[in-house]
C-alpha cells in the first residue's frame, strides 16, 4: 500500500448491460449516503457557503457524477440553507446517466450532461464551483493535474475533490461491503483503494498544477477531501451562459 496501482477497474475498460449498471449505481448511491460521500462534499459546501448571500444563485459543475446522487443530496442541503444552488451533472457514461434520468426527482436546479471531462463542452469561467466524487483514483497522477486545471479554468470561486483514502484499513473494508455485491463490484471495490491517493500524494499533486490554496481534510468512510475557495474570489453572481460558443 505504500504506492497506488494503475491496474484497471474493469469499468474503466467494459461497459456491462444496462441491468448490471443499476445494480452497480444503486450499491454506490448506498455509499455515498450511508458511508460518508454525500457528508464529505456537504462539508466542504458549507465553509464556503459562510460567505454566501441569502437567495445567491451558485453555479455548480459537477464531473464524473454516475448516478448523480451528490449533485442531488447537495441541491438539497443548499435548499434546506435558502442558497439556489444548481448543479450541472456530467458523465461520459451514457448508461449512467440514463440510470440517473429514471431514478432521480425531477429538479429544476439540476440537469444532466453527457460530456468528457478531458474537452468539456463549457467556457472558462462558467461555473462558481467544480466537484467530483470518486473520480482522481481512476485517473493517473498526469491526469490528476491536468484535471485540477481544467477545474481551475472552469471555476471562478472555487473546488471541491471528494475521494478515497489509500490504506490498509479501507482495503479491508472495502472487501467487506462488496463481498456479497455483484462480481465486477468485489472486484472493483478494493482495487479502487489500491488506486486512491493518501493525502499527502493529493496535495503535491494540487501544488504541481499550481492551486496551493486547496486544503486537504480526511471523512468518515476512508474519504478526504481536496477543496478551497480562490484568494480573493469575488462574490456575487457568475453570467448564466455555460455552454461553449461555435
Amino acid at each position: 500500500m505504500k504506492q497506488r496501482t494503475y491496474r484497471k477497474e474493469v469499468l474503466d475498460e467494459h461497459t456491462p448491460d444496462q441491468r448490471t449498471v443499476d445494480e452497480i449505481y444503486r450499491y454506490l448511491t448506498w455509499v455515498n449516503r450511508r458511508l460518508g460521500g454525500v457528508r464529505a462534499t456537504t462539508a466542504r459546501f458549507e465553509t464556503f457557503s459562510r460567505g454566501w448571500r441569502a437567495g445567491e444563485r451558485i453555479e455548480v459543475l459537477d464531473v464524473a457524477s454516475g448516478a448523480a446522487d451528490v449533485p442531488v443530496a447537495l441541491v438539497t442541503w443548499a435548499r434546506t440553507r435558502g442558497f439556489d444552488l444548481r448543479v450541472t451533472a456530467t458523465d461520459i457514461s451514457q448508461s449512467a446517466l440514463d440510470y440517473a434520468r429514471r431514478h432521480l426527482p425531477a429538479d429544476a436546479r439540476l440537469r444532466l450532461v453527457c460530456t468528457d471531462v478531458e474537452r468539456p463542452a463549457f467556457r472558462d469561467s462558467a461555473f462558481d464551483y467544480v466537484s467530483c466524487a470518486l473520480f482522481f483514483h481512476h485517473l493517473t497522477d498526469e491526469q490528476i493535474v491536468a484535471a485540477l486545471r481544467s477545474f481551475d479554468r472552469l471555476a471562478t470561486r472555487g473546488i471541491v475533490v471528494n475521494d478515497l483514502v489509500r490504506s490498509r484499513r479501507g482495503l479491508l473494508w472495502s472487501w467487506l461491503v462488496t463481498w456479497p455485491c455483484h462480481p465486477i463490484l468485489h472486484h472493483d471495490g478494493p482495487l479502487s483503494i489500491r488506486r486512491a491517493l493518501q493525502p499527502a500524494e493529493i496535495q503535491r499533486l494540487a501544488s504541481r498544477a499550481g492551486l496551493e490554496w486547496l486544503s486537504v481534510q480526511r471523512h468518515f468512510g476512508h474519504r478526504m477531501t481536496l477543496a478551497g475557495e480562490k484568494p480573493g474570489t469575488r462574490r456575487g453572481s457568475i453570467a448564466t451562459t455555460n455552454w461553449r460558443s461555435g
